[in-house]
This record gives C-alpha cells, sequence and structure tokens, in this order.
C-alpha cells in the first residue's frame, strides 16, 4: 500500500499554518516551535520550485532538514485533519510531546529525543484510521483504541531505534496488550501491534531513490524481509486475541519522474485463527476492510 501524496507545498503550507493556529488556540506550551520551522523551511522550498532554483537547494548545509521537513510536513498535515475535531486536551497533551525532539531523525539518539517522532507515528495511524471512520481513543488506556464490530481492539505503537530492536518492541507491545485485556471487563477485547520500521530501515540521512512512483512497491520487500526475521513467530502465539502485526515505513523518496515525495508504505500481517475465533461469522472482514481503508488512504 505504498503511497505518494501528490500535495503541493502552497496546499501543505496552509495546512500546517492552520494547525499551528489550532494549537497556538489552545495554548499550547512553548508554541510549536518545531511546525513553524518545518512551515519556514517548506516556504523556502516553495520559493525555489517557482523560481526555478530547487536543484541550488542541494548545496546547502541544511539540506538534510529541508528535505526532512518537506516529507514530515505531509505527516502533519495529514495528522491535522485526523484530530483537529478530536478532544482538544489530548490534542494539547499529544501534540505537546510530538513536537519536542530535533528538526530531523539523523539528529535522534536513542535516548528521549526520539520521543517526538514516537508520538507523531501514534498520531499518524490513528488519523488515517479516524479519517476512514473508524471510532479511536487516543492516549487513553492504550496508543490507540478502535471501538469496531463489537470489539475493543487495543492498539500499542512502537518506533524501534534500529532493526535489531524490532524484536524486543514486538514483544513488549504483545506483554502491554495482555496487560489491556486483563483490565478491560469488555467481551471482546483483542490487539494489534504497530510497528514503525522508519528509523531501523532510513537513520534520516538515506534518500529513497527510484525511477517511478510504481517502484516504491519494492519497500513491500523491505518490510516483508523484517517480519520474516523479526514478527514471523506471530502464528504461534498462544493468546488468540493478539490479532496481527502491522508495519509503517515513512521515508524521503526521490522519484524521477515527480521529484522529491513522502514515501508512506504500511503492511499487515494478521493471524488468521485469531480472525476465525474472534469473528467466527464475518472472519474479521469489517475490520480489515476498515484497517485497509485507513491505510491505502492514509495520506489523503
Amino acid at each position: 500500500m505504498a503511497q505518494v501524496p501528490q500535495r503541493q507545498y502552497a496546499e501543505t503550507i496552509r495546512d500546517l499554518e492552520a494547525f499551528d493556529a489550532y494549537l497556538t488556540s489552545l495554548r499550547l506550551r512553548s508554541a510549536p516551535h518545531r511546525l513553524r520551522r518545518m512551515i519556514a523551511k517548506l516556504r523556502e522550498i516553495e520559493k525555489a520550485r517557482v523560481q526555478g532554483t530547487l536543484a541550488s537547494l542541494d548545496t546547502r548545509p541544511d539540506v538534510v532538514e529541508l528535505v526532512w521537513s518537506a516529507v514530515e510536513a505531509q505527516e502533519f498535515a495529514g495528522i491535522f485533519h485526523g484530530i483537529c475535531d478530536y478532544d482538544p486536551a489530548t490534542v494539547k497533551s499529544l501534540m505537546q510531546k510530538a513536537l519536542k525532539g530535533p528538526p530531523h531523525p539523523l539528529q535522534e539518539t536513542s535516548d528521549r529525543s526520539n520521543l517526538g517522532r514516537n508520538i507523531t507515528f501514534e498520531l499518524h495511524l490513528g488519523a488515517a484510521l479516524r479519517r476512514a471512520g473508524a471510532t479511536v481513543a487516543l492516549g487513553q488506556r492504550a496508543d490507540l483504541c478502535i471501538d469496531h464490530g463489537g470489539a475493543h481492539v487495543y492498539v500499542e505503537c512502537k518506533r524501534p531505534f534500529s532493526e535489531h530492536g524490532i524484536r524486543r518492541n514486538i514483544k513488549r507491545a504483545r506483554t502491554q496488550l495482555q496487560q489491556r485485556f486483563s483490565s478491560d471487563p469488555h467481551p471482546v477485547t483483542l490487539g494489534l501491534v504497530a510497528i514503525s520500521v522508519s528509523k531501523a530501515l532510513n537513520p534520516g540521512s538515506n534518500m529513497f531513490l527510484v525511477d517511478n512512483p510504481e517502484s516504491l512497491l519494492s519497500l513491500t520487500d523491505d518490510v516483508q524481509r523484517l517480519h520474516r526475521l523479526y514478527g514471523s513467530d506471530y502464528d504461534r502465539l498462544v493468546d488468540l486475541r493478539l490479532i496481527g502485526v502491522l508495519y509503517h515505513v515513512f521515508t524521503p523518496a526521490l522519484v524521477k519522474t515527480s521529484g522529491l515525495v513522502a514515501a508512506s508504505h504500511f503492511e499487515i500481517f494478521l493471524h488468521t485463527p485469531s480472525m476465525q475465533v474472534n469473528f467466527p461469522i464475518s472472519d474479521g472482514q469489517p475490520l480489515k476492510d476498515l484497517l485497509l481503508r485507513a491505510l491505502r488512504g492514509s495520506n489523503a
């Protein structure tokens, strides 16, 4: 499900300015400096595009920040459209955390400087689900909770700092989900692990280079390789309430036919026996459809 957003920079700038105004109205502590810095960089890129001088940006010392500003702006625009009508207090709390951290991922370290983009992943997924029509609770008992088809579907989101941290994070998320089950008296409680492998595949310095947008589908191979290495034992789990693993990659990509884009790719590996047990009539198809609809339209 590779997505290549075709939004113009000017349109994204307008979205981010509206987001900035909304967050300011919530009296977000330490005004959203990172968001405003992103807007400023995006304006520089748009000016260069209009003047036909985009190639000159490659020689600038802040070129990495310019690239990440261009692609992460797409992510924040999508988040804004998915949460602008959500509970203001929750939005304020989550965005206060999401806007922390350095201007681009290459400057992240393994300490709390990566917290902002970790929270951003939660918001990205939650916003995509809400835009698809799902009833989603953000930042409550779990990172996300989807109320769908008579079930509480808990989602624990992880963003490993390296490839070798994927298995550990999947295991940690499973443990957290089982804790959610034990504390929720609802008759049907399920769990989905969501793993952002963006940092594991691209520490922040890489550019995904392809000839055309269709070539971005090769991200599927990267995700499937990681799943085979670190998550394929999911089908051997005893707890059938754990229904699967979702992976997400978000990275800059240079497409020869259209230039710099934000490549966003999702893969879902659902545990078929779990779906059959928990949704014996429909085999979980409505939930599958909801997830696919949300993720295919995640960059709309």
